[in-house]
């Protein structure tokens, strides 16, 4: 088999001792080889590997500095609400640990023991370390939150709590399901390398009032923007300055 011909005219000037009469025709077999079939095969196939590690390497470092996250409960309403989407910031909760939680920030964390106990005791749904949940910074290490009555009314450092500072931005659920895990008298010490979290809406909120503080390593991410839904698309608000009680309960 002699192979295919083709024809050839350079589509710049040559130099003087390059110049002949163009097109010229050159045999398949006569073109020079750098490299075998065999040889191209190899690197294309390493080639392919690389650029295939390369975008899960890539993927794996964008999911460690930021990822999105569905909020199922009404736990912080109405800050956030039932199918909003964020998007969390998880690397400055990493890189400062110890110096970058106040009391009002928002914050996403892994449940530690006793929530995952919790949850699965009152659902049956388990939950693992690597499940994350969502609150509001209450309290800070040396403070002390004392549950004052079965609807969770709360004294931090012994004073009493507006309905702004107790997260209560919402009406009370009509069940009261919250009452059963509400201990009166009982006071949660903040230790250090530990916060206190609540929900904005305290009458539905399982938070630091009915499992304690939270370890600060837990904490794992921050909201930078709601996403979805594209009505309220922007940043997450903070604490309100005046009231503003929502009742979602009708249904």
């Amino acid at each position: 088999k002699t192979g295919a011909e083709y024809e050839l005219k350079p589509i710049y000037p040559l130099v003087q001792q390059l110049e002949r009469p163009w097109p010229v025709r050159v045999k398949e077999q006569d073109i020079p080889k750098l490299i075998t079939a065999t040889q191209y095969n190899v690197i294309s196939a390493v080639g392919s590997l690389f650029a295939a590690g390369s975008a899960l390497v890539t993927a794996f470092v964008i999911s460690q500095a930021i990822s999105l996250f569905f909020i199922p409960s009404k736990s912080m309403e109405p800050t956030l609400q039932i199918g909003d989407v964020l998007l969390v910031e998880k690397v400055t909760p990493r890189l400062f640990l110890n110096n970058n939680k106040n009391v009002g920030d928002v914050v996403l964390f892994h449940p530690p023991q006793q929530l995952q106990e919790l949850v699965q005791r009152g659902s049956g749904r388990s939950v693992s370390n690597r499940d994350l949940f969502v609150k509001r910074i209450a309290a800070l290490p040396g403070d002390n939150i004392q549950i004052v009555d079965k609807s969770g009314s709360i004294l931090i450092n012994g004073k009493e709590e507006g309905p702004l500072d107790r997260r209560n931005m919402c009406t009370a659920e009509p069940l009261r399901l919250i009452e059963r895990y509400m201990d009166p008298g009982r006071e949660i010490v903040i230790g250090q390398g530990q916060v206190g979290v609540l929900g904005d809406c305290g009458s539905v909120s399982v938070d630091s009032r009915v499992w304690g503080a939270l370890p600060r390593e837990d904490i794992v991410g921050r909201p930078l923007i709601r996403l979805w839904p594209l009505s309220r698309f922007g940043s997450i608000d903070p604490l309100p300055t005046t009231p503003t009680i929502t009742n979602d309960w009708k249904d």
